[in-house]
């Protein structure tokens, strides 16, 4: 009888999870490393559970639950994301990444846009950086030629040609993912029926590396 106290003890010790959030963040960062993710997002379910406002594990299991193509799974994450801290633009570019990979180009373009809000405008921008003094968001922040890229894609699909264009055309001046943006502009083109453009922009993606590239230079560029 005397050792029940100790064994109760031991019990309840037991029973206990002594983990914090980020601990547990950190250890689905380790099987991240690895590429475990679906492990790595069991993990990352016992950090949101001890800290539901844990925004850099909503953020990294929506990551993950992209890379398995759970895409309906991840845009979940990134609203909650957005709910917490609404001035998230990460959460609202890889939002609009995943609409944009179910097909749901109007939902996508709007994300982009509220991403872009979150930097002051598209025409008076500003790129945050970090300060030691004030909270800035900087860890949360994404150049503005990637949104208007992804977007340029999202117009792109609904057959927005110019609006896509010019965002395409601002990604090449910032020389984002140049092979990628010479395709878009130059498929645009060809759709314009301006094929010597369309061919010399396809020829460069070409030179760049672009795969895709060819079978439209043999289709159109002959």
């Amino acid at each position: 009888m005397k050792q029940l106290p100790f064994i109760f003890t031991l019990l309840i010790l037991t029973a206990c999870d002594f983990k914090s959030s980020e601990d547990y963040h950190k250890e689905a960062n380790g099987l991240e490393k690895q590429k475990k993710y679906k492990e790595a997002i069991v993990i990352l379910d016992k950090a949101i559970e001890k800290d539901p406002k844990n925004i850099k594990a909503l953020l990294d299991r929506g990551v993950d639950k992209s890379i398995i193509e759970d895409f309906k799974g991840s845009i979940i994450d990134y609203t909650r994301v957005i709910e917490i801290d609404h001035d998230n633009g990460l959460a609202f570019l890889n939002r609009g990444k995943n609409k944009k990979r179910i097909e749901d180009y109007t939902g996508a373009i709007a994300d982009f846009n509220e991403a872009i809000s979150t930097k002051g405008g598209e025409n008076l921008y500003l790129d945050k950086v970090e300060n030691s003094f004030i909270e800035t968001g900087f860890e949360f922040d994404i150049k503005m030629e990637e949104i208007r890229f992804e977007r340029g894609i999202a117009y792109y699909n609904i057959d927005s040609l110019k609006k896509a264009l010019d965002d395409f055309n601002f990604s090449l001046q910032k020389n984002f993912a140049l092979s990628d943006s010479y395709y878009w502009r130059g498929l645009i083109y060809i759709r314009y029926n301006m094929k010597s453009e369309g061919c010399n922009d396809l020829n460069k993606a070409r030179e760049l590396g672009d795969p895709d590239a060819k079978v439209l230079i043999d289709k159109n560029c002959k």
